[in-house]
């Protein structure tokens, strides 16, 4: 930005250093946050940052930025110095890659890592918001929506969470409805005679106000594990609650990126992590509302890649298992998450997982696995 200060020559000089660290997660939470305010007003670094990013995307096992594309597309091709009408200087992709970037840092340490992914994800859709036009916010996406009416479903779900948390806080919407369809039924309406500004605005605001509300809690500890009822569902940790906001607002951030031809990058490890974890502790839950429950079986659900772990899955309420799985499934953690989210169909997913043991088990927690998946 023109007006921004610009740093000495040294301080400069050591910041453009830590730029491969900082795309790796490799630096302290002091460097990130340096690195971060560095590349909000230097456009050379910027630029860096996107010529350095296919080498870091490799180093870290980055996966691809679009499931659409083959395996080993991972990362954005380099500006070759093509203008566009948007922008003269680099192309509409590039400057939302580097946008995310700059906008997406490792959190602060004051920010307990159930809420992190959280605030990634929050983070990187609001630097895609910043990048689309305003023609580009009446692009339909899911259900219909507009792209304005997607970024009020997110703030629906983020307030009822919040007045879950807080019978006190209140978003900037201040709308009824006490179920996610209630209140995204407001909030889609609102939306819809609004501007694109006013709607970033709102969703942003809102957005903040859930993370006030999670760093308020007096024990974060325990907070984390406090059970917790939204709109009338049966109660889950805290920790569940916020993965599971960090998780529509990644899966809602690549509709959008998809439908204006965008390119993203991936989620961080941390991010990745934690909504696999969500998923996976889901999954037999999603296998008795389909009719399909593991019963006395036991499953071993491997995710490999960033972010990935190993589970052995039973029935709630059943004994730690003791034997061997009865079946064991291996596949990519984000593409667990994209099956999870209903945005790889089970086929699809099938024909890219490791299979052993009980093959019907195995394709009964697939084709489970997006039971509680929303719009």
């Amino acid at each position: 930005m023109s007006g921004a200060p610009r740093p000495a020559p040294h301080e400069h000089a050591a910041l453009r250093s830590l730029l491969g660290a900082w795309l790796l997660d490799a630096c302290s939470d002091q460097e990130s946050a340096a690195v971060t305010a560095h590349l909000e007003h230097c456009a050379p670094c910027t630029a860096e940052v996107r010529y350095l990013y296919p080498a870091t995307a490799s180093l870290a096992e980055t996966p691809p930025y679009e499931d659409t594309a083959p395996r080993e597309a991972t990362a954005p091709p380099l500006y070759d110095g093509t203008a566009t009408a948007g922008n003269p200087s680099r192309p509409a992709g590039d400057r939302v890659t580097a946008l995310a970037f700059a906008r997406r840092p490792p959190a602060p340490r004051a920010v307990p890592p159930h809420v992190r992914p959280y605030t990634d994800q929050v983070a990187t859709l609001d630097a895609v918001l910043r990048d689309l036009t305003a023609e580009e916010w009446d692009t339909l996406t899911v259900e219909g929506w507009t792209v304005g009416q997607l970024v009020a479903h997110l703030a629906a779900t983020d307030s009822l969470l919040t007045e879950a948390l807080d019978a006190g806080a209140r978003g900037p919407l201040g709308l009824v409805g006490d179920t996610v369809p209630d209140r995204t039924l407001a909030c889609t309406s609102w939306a819809a005679e609004q501007s694109p500004r006013s709607i970033h605005t709102a969703w942003r605001a809102q957005a903040d106000v859930l993370r006030d509300v999670l760093l308020g809690e007096a024990d974060l500890p325990t907070a984390a594990a406090r059970p917790l009822s939204l709109a009338g569902d049966p109660p889950l940790p805290v920790a569940h609650h916020t993965a599971a906001r960090a998780f529509e607002t990644w899966i809602h951030t690549r509709d959008i990126a998809l439908r204006t031809d965008r390119r993203l990058p991936p989620p961080t490890a941390r991010s990745l992590s934690r909504m696999s974890d969500f998923g996976a502790r889901l999954l037999p839950l999603a296998m008795r509302l389909r009719g399909t429950p593991l019963g006395g079986r036991v499953l071993r659900l491997e995710l490999t890649g960033r972010g990935g772990d190993t589970w052995l899955l039973t029935d709630p309420g059943q004994a730690p298992p003791t034997g061997p799985p009865d079946a064991h499934l291996a596949l990519d953690a984000l593409e667990f998450c994209l099956l999870t989210g209903d945005r790889l169909a089970p086929a699809e997913a099938a024909a890219r997982t490791r299979v052993s043991g009980d093959a019907a088990l195995a394709e009964a927690a697939l084709a489970a696995a997006s039971a509680f998946a929303g719009p």
